[in-house]
């Protein structure tokens, strides 16, 4: 189990003395804080992956120091100890980002579940961290590879700088590169190259393809198959070899000189850990690239070298002259684009131009390509089809002897399905997975621009709490699953009955808020909240069951009833709740008042037919 840092903020030293007992297992690394102050100088200093924090304390309170904390990171996993009774501190917290809840005293078992669900998320965080921070190293070390490579006038002269750099962004412990002796068989192959982190590792300067019982492995590589797998993937014989090299994972991949098997490529790690296939695919570039470098170590310069660099990789690859006139792509290039050869050499690449990027974007890659000598990072470009896809693209430049570019080499990959699923994890975190509604996250966030667009153009707007009465004895009779079938109809509702600029939010449980922004008159804020308690009249049919709700409901208005969204969303709540005392079913505004601002300002501009009734 991977180890973190927690961060304990309570004034109480019996409640930071229970919390260390029951955090055994989770870290030995605890830091204890017994004010905000303190806790926010601790954060400051460790940068702690999980907050336990108190909130009534002296000095600075809880809020005070996750308000800070927010300010520095979003990411850092927060609980707060509360007792669930203070509703304005709930929201205050959930506004702030705080994750978690925990009340005192602290039971075991939920507890115990809370803090592996913050371990779990951290952990998951730091992986996916790591993976991409590990896929980029490699990509970036490639290109160097083949750049450097392409410089050298002996690829050998650059291949252990290449390979170390190869290991070290690859983060693995072991790489070496066997070359296959010259017989009819293939059946024995000599070290090239072996660098190693452990000192107490050795290797074998021959391998024997069938005394070392790796005649398997043989097959497998002659097909120009990657082999991929832990220890515990490996017979007895194999595992000797790992042994001796002093690693625990192993991936070699083949490597071909004018389609004839040559060699391969090791990397292995004294860890279990076995490389996903993405980080596979991105190293057999590597494998074909030195396969291409020694098929062409007397001609480094041809264009046909530069091709069959990349004739085993998934990327799609173009090479240009120096006036960017294409003069070859590869397969990869006309799957991806569509574009056949014929259809672009002689023409500049700006034939992908997808329109999404201005000209000073292309000034940047420019800039940097005459400076640095290569580019790389993400650009939307259009396929022939028309359709629009993103791809991570690197632009290396090829100079001469004498320094003068001759050619500039594009590798990319299509990662339009990678962005979409960043997007859906992004919907994910703002909005509600049952209903498809809004969250709190990202409701609070339109709160907050609509009062401040409120305030800069004087207008007004409302905010609505909806609540359903007597749902608990809904899905006590008819189970969960109507009453979430209800709750999604409900939401649904809603919107239609709303323009687009408004925003519903399932704020919790059975309780619906609704913001209308750009509220042009009293009527037709009458009008939507008349809509609104009218989804009552007609039952639910749902699997054979007709169901009836009701709902109370809440208005405020700003600036009538408050001027930051606490307020507002107070002044609502406490009006809903009135709706609920007064009988349920029915809408209760927070104040009605004549010489109220809103409403002194649409008299003025002829909104004079206002009603209130409820």
């Amino acid at each position: 189990m991977e180890k973190l840092i927690i961060l304990i903020v309570d004034d109480d030293k019996t409640t930071t003395s229970i919390l260390n007992h029951m955090l055994y297992g989770y870290t030995d690394n605890i830091l204890t804080a017994s004010n905000g102050l303190e806790g926010l100088e601790l954060y400051q200093e460790h940068r702690p992956d999980i907050i336990l924090s108190d909130i009534n304390m002296p000095h600075m309170n809880g809020l005070e120091m996750v308000e800070q904390i927010r300010k520095k990171d979003e990411h850092v996993k927060i609980a707060i100890f509360t007792d669930f009774e203070e509703r304005d501190i709930l929201l205050r917290a959930i506004e702030l980002g705080v994750n978690q809840f925990l009340s005192k005293p602290f039971a075991s078992k939920s507890f115990s579940k809370t803090i592996q669900s913050l371990y779990d998320d951290v952990i998951e965080k730091r992986y996916s961290n790591r993976e991409i921070q590990r896929q980029q190293n490699i990509l970036h070390a490639i290109n160097e590879m083949s750049h450097n490579f392409l410089q050298q006038s002996d690829w050998m002269q650059a291949l252990k700088q290449e390979m170390q750099n190869l290991k070290e962004a690859s983060d693995m412990s072991s790489i070496f590169i066997y070359q296959n002796d010259q017989d009819e068989n293939n059946l024995s192959a000599h070290k090239l190259l072996y660098i190693n982190d452990n000192p107490e590792a050795k290797s074998k300067k021959r391998i024997h393809y069938r005394k070392h019982y790796v005649m398997r492995w043989k097959n497998q590589l002659e097909k120009n198959l990657p082999i991929n797998g832990s220890r515990e993937d490996y017979d007895n014989s194999k595992k000797k070899l790992l042994d001796l090299f002093k690693i625990n994972s192993l991936l070699i991949l083949p490597i071909f000189v004018q389609d004839k098997w040559w060699g391969f490529l090791g990397i292995g790690d004294e860890h279990k850990q076995t490389l996903e296939s993405t980080n596979v695919e991105m190293l057999s570039t590597a494998a074909s690239i030195i396969g291409a470098a020694i098929n062409n170590r007397n001609n480094l310069r041809s264009l046909e070298m530069s091709s069959a660099v990349y004739e085993h990789t998934m990327d799609g690859v173009l090479i240009t002259d120096s006036h960017n006139r294409i003069l070859h792509v590869n397969d990869a290039f006309i799957d991806i684009t569509g574009y056949s050869l014929e259809n672009v050499v002689g023409k500049d690449p700006k034939i992908l131009k997808s329109g999404k990027h201005d000209k000073h974007f292309y000034q940047k890659i420019w800039n940097q390509l005459s400076v640095n000598g290569y580019w790389q990072g993400e650009i939307t470009n259009r396929k022939k089809n028309g359709e629009i896809y993103i791809e991570w693209l690197s632009i290396n430049t090829i100079k001469n002897a004498q320094g003068k570019i001759e050619n500039f080499i594009g590798i990319f990959s299509d990662v339009t399905h990678q962005r979409k699923d960043a997007h859906d994890h992004a919907y994910l975190a703002t909005h509600d997975p049952l209903t498809g509604l809004s969250n709190r996250l990202l409701f609070n966030d339109r709160l907050e621009h609509a009062i401040n667009h409120a305030d800069r153009f004087n207008k007004c707007i409302s905010l609505i709490f909806c609540d359903l009465d007597n749902f608990k004895p809904i899905n006590d009779t008819f189970g969960h699953t109507i009453g979430d079938e209800i709750l999604k109809r409900v939401g649904s509702s809603l919107q239609g009955i709303l323009r687009k600029e408004d925003t519903v939010c399932r704020f919790g449980g059975d309780e619906f808020v609704i913001l209308l922004e750009e509220l042009h008159s009293f009527e037709y804020l009458n009008d939507i909240l008349h809509r609104i308690n009218a989804l009552t009249q007609t039952p639910y049919v749902i699997e054979g069951n007709t169901i009836s709700i009701g709902m109370s409901i809440g208005a405020s208005i700003y600036p009538d009833d408050g001027v930051t969204p606490e307020a507002l969303i107070k002044s609502a709540d406490a009006a809903m709740y009135k709706a609920k005392n007064n009988g349920k079913n029915r809408i209760e505004y927070s104040q009605i008042d004549p010489d109220h601002y809103c409403l002194k300002k649409y008299k003025e501009i002829g909104e004079t037919d206002v009603h209130y009734s409820t």
